[in-house]
């Protein structure tokens, strides 16, 4: 379901980050892939009746953000801390759906 998918590294709980985009198009993503967390952190891994997986973002240390194009060329570095910065924003209450 995705590609352009780029490895930018790895969150504080050990969580594997990457950029993305979504094989229907638009704006590049920074998340993780549920495939990966279903070895690390099954808890954080949800199956939808059509058989895919999504990621809880509840349960990580990091949040899914899109990336505005003319971002979309941050370093790694700067992705994973946008990522990481948006999950603690989210655990101060804001929401955030699961995908």
């Amino acid at each position: 379901m995705k590609t352009d998918i780029r490895r930018l590294g790895t969150s504080a709980q050990g969580i594997p980050v990457y950029a993305f985009r979504y094989i229907w198009g638009g704006p590049m993503f920074v998340g993780t892939m549920a495939q990966d967390l279903l070895a690390i952190r099954p808890e954080a891994v949800i199956e939808t009746p059509s058989g895919y997986y999504m990621v809880n973002y509840d349960k990580l240390d990091i949040a899914m953000i899109s990336l505005p194009e003319e971002v979309s060329s941050l370093t790694a570095e700067a992705a994973m801390a946008l990522a990481t910065r948006a999950a603690r924003v989210r655990s101060r209450g804001s929401v955030q759906p699961a995908m």
